[in-house]
């Protein structure tokens, strides 16, 4: 046969086989397309695999700074702002997702004097946010979504915190200027008058007695008494300036208006002033002793006593006042028409509580009326948190608003009317011994009338009611918060790595040479139950160990080192020892020259499980094994005993000097040091570092979840198809590649 027959016979057999690669293209495109539109109409379909671009551990190109790790660890800050000296403790708890929904607890504890919480909290690497519950004395539940993505959590609870209302305070204290600067001194001596002119300080100096028979007129100055001054008038005659009683001064006033137009009216020492009296057109505030012979007129919308004020008359409020202080009104308190008060402390009212307007009566804060509060006019009264009003009697005809949270309460010893205008909301509990008279209004579901709400004492407070948690084992921790309440030892629960998942531990055992890297010879999920007292201290641990898989014929042991000196454990139980590795002292830890307590789970894991080579090769050696539960119980409470999974290890072979441990975790005394450096090994005792390759990979990693592990001699890259991308990366991109998600995967190499 010629060339040019042999070029022809060629190029039918190249054109045929086109024709036949082009119908089989055609073919898979309409297949494609056919899967695609499946997966369009609801159809859950295998996302086809994409495997990683490399095929082989070796050829990784790892940064030395990365640790194969898959959590992180984040501080945390937990507070409850609260205005009350005797808060109640907060129970905190942490969980990985919505409480409402399934999410799982990690942490709790409760709050300490300081109303706070600190701890440390290690979460999966991709886990972004954080869900955090208060629970309160009164059983009220707030849940935050927290950020976990910075280098810490630190958040602040407001008890009590009601987001209903805008309540308003006129809280501008001013502060005592003593008498150490003065222009002018007055001196001791009777004057007809005084004038305080503009742009001087004028003094009355401690230890000096002035009595000014007419009045002080101030034209814009300042007239400080650090001494004793009595005095029969104000005057200011439009032209501003301030007056100020300051500590350990006293001022007589003999004439109750204090004129308008005063800048500032302040009180740091001891007044007494004769007859009715009307605050006007000025910043008034009483920080110490304010004696009203008289009733009181405010016309001001700057009124503000922070200090104990005795009224004798009614008290008449026209505009903008607050009281952070006492308050005593031996007649009628009347908060009228267009006005608004706003009571932070105790109000005592010895007549009756006439109600017109804006009311507050916020967080912890007490009225007492010694007759009749009439909620009426265009009023609306807010209740804030643990705040409590007592009366004799009650007529509601306007709005009454208790917290969005919590509970506040209205003590009624008589007669209680809720007439047909009469509207309450919220958290709010009206409890009348002899039962409500006359209920026509309208109620909000959160309303009570069982007198179940409890106001706890304080310094503004009496209180009422009976505490709903007492705290039966006196440890501090009140029984609904207390996980064990007859149990003065024991309070609250932390899980790692969360109350029913486990964690997962992966080894590949031919350390120090590499092996196949298929981290299935020993894979062994563990959980633990970390319980803590009252004080937020560790008082024992419950861990659970499952063994899933054991890639390896070597009879390897497994331990765990914890972060507290062998002395500070009383016991050990439920330990799985069937080999002569180890020796282990009575109290059940391990026996030898360690400076820290190390527990060894299993000392020989084929002889526990009977066998080798155990769910890794498919249609091989299977089997469920059983989870076995070790306690470990300390002599006194700790601190902290280290991070969970704390510091696990491996034993090799029985050879307990053969420790295999996570990248740069330190062993124990116990371990043989000639190891290092051999074979592939790159460890260096002297930097700290540990158990890594010259190419800077682990022979042990963790997994936060129940990992599902490569099958016998399949490297972990050919089963988890972004685990590539996220070593090389140093964990910044898919730091979830061990989920099951579409395209991590290749079923086909995982058993």
């Amino acid at each position: 046969m010629n060339l040019d027959q042999k070029e022809m016979i060629g190029y039918f057999k190249l054109t045929a086989m086109k024709k036949v690669l082009k119908r089989y293209y055609y073919i898979l495109a309409i297949l494609m397309v056919i899967v695609l539109m499946a997966g369009t109409n609801g159809c859950k379909t295998n996302t086809t695999t994409t495997p990683s671009s490399k095929n082989n551990f070796v050829d990784l190109d790892i940064k030395e700074d990365f640790k194969f790790v898959t959590t992180k660890e984040l501080p945390v800050h937990l507070e409850v702002i609260s205005n009350n000296p005797n808060e109640a403790t907060h129970k905190f708890s942490i969980y990985n997702g919505d409480p409402e929904m399934g999410g799982k607890l990690i942490i709790s504890g409760i709050t300490d004097p300081y109303n706070s919480f600190e701890t440390d909290i290690k979460i999966p690497a991709y886990v972004e946010k954080l869900y955090i519950t208060s629970k309160d004395v009164n059983n009220q539940i707030e849940t935050a979504i927290v950020d976990a993505t910075g280098n810490e959590i630190y958040y602040s609870f407001e008890s009590g915190s009601n987001r209903s209302f805008n309540f308003k305070s006129t809280n501008n204290l001013y502060t005592d200027p003593g008498c150490g600067t003065c222009d002018e001194i007055i001196s001791s001596g009777t004057y007809n008058k005084v004038n305080i002119d503009n742009n001087k300080v004028y003094c009355i100096e401690s230890g000096s007695n002035v009595t000014i028979t007419n009045k002080v007129d101030f034209k814009g100055g300042k007239l400080y008494v650090c001494g004793n001054l009595t005095l029969s008038k104000i005057q200011s005659n439009n032209s501003g300036g301030d007056f100020v009683i300051s500590s350990g001064g006293t001022l007589n006033l003999s004439s109750g208006n204090i004129d308008k137009d005063l800048d500032n009216w302040i009180n740091f020492g001891t007044v007494s002033v004769s007859g009715n009296t009307t605050i006007k057109d000025m910043n008034f505030e009483n920080q110490s002793i304010l004696n009203i012979s008289g009733g009181v007129n405010i016309q001001t919308d700057n009124f503000h006593n922070s200090g104990t004020m005795n009224i004798a008359g009614h008290f008449n409020n026209n505009e903008e006042g607050t009281n952070s202080g006492t308050m005593i009104v031996s007649g009628h308190f009347n908060n009228n028409g267009n006005s608004e008060f706003t009571n932070e402390c105790k109000l005592i009212i010895t007549g009756n509580f006439n109600q017109n307007n804006d009311f507050h009566n916020m967080d912890n804060a007490y009225v007492q009326v010694g007759q009749t509060t009439s909620l009426n006019g265009s009023s609306e009264t807010n209740m804030g948190v643990q705040s409590l009003i007592t009366t004799v009697n009650i007529n509601i005809n306007k709005e009454l608003n208790g917290p969005t949270v919590s509970c506040a309460r209205i003590d009624v010893s008589n007669t209680t009317n809720i007439n047909g205008s009469g509207v309450i909301t919220g958290h709010i509990d009206i409890c009348d011994a002899d039962g409500i008279e006359n209920n026509n209004g309208t109620i909000g579901s959160d309303v009570t009338f069982d007198c179940s709400c409890f106001i706890p004492t304080t310094s503004c407070n009496p209180g009422a009611g009976t505490a709903p948690n007492p705290d039966t084992d006196g440890d501090g921790c009140p029984d609904d918060q207390d996980e064990y309440p007859t149990d003065p030892d024991r309070c609250s629960n932390d899980y790692y790595p969360n109350e029913t998942d486990f964690t997962s531990l992966a080894f590949e055992d031919l350390w120090t040479n590499y092996g196949d890297y298929d981290f299935n010879d020993l894979v062994l999920k563990t959980n633990y139950k970390i319980v803590k007292d009252a004080q937020n201290e560790i008082v024992e641990i419950y861990a659970k160990f499952h063994i899933a898989a054991v890639g390896a014929s070597m009879n390897n042991g497994f331990g765990i080192e914890f972060d507290i000196p062998t002395s500070a454990v009383e016991s050990v139980t439920g330990i799985q020892i069937d080999g002569s590795a180890v020796n282990i002292k009575t109290n059940g830890i391990e026996d030898g020259p360690l400076n820290k307590a190390v527990m060894i789970v299993y000392d020989a894991v084929n002889d526990y499980l009977g066998t080798s080579m155990v769910n890794t090769i498919p249609g091989g050696n299977s089997m469920e094994t059983d989870t076995i539960q070790v306690h470990m119980k300390f002599t006194e409470p700790q601190a902290s005993i280290g991070t969970p999974p704390y510091n696990p290890f491996m034993f090799i072979s029985q050879n307990r000097g053969k420790e295999l441990h996570k990248i740069d975790h330190a062993p124990t005394e116990l371990v043989n040091t000639g190891f290092f450096g051999e074979g592939e090994d790159d460890s260096d005792p002297l930097t700290g570092r540990y158990y890594v390759s010259a190419t800077n990979l682990p022979w042990v990693i963790e997994i936060p979840a129940s990992f599902e592990w490569p099958k016998e001699n399949a490297d972990i890259l050919s089963a988890y198809l972004k685990f590539q991308e996220w070593a090389e990366s140093s964990g910044q991109l898919y730091p979830d590649w061990y989920e099951d998600e579409p395209g991590y995967r290749d079923d086909d190499n995982i058993y």
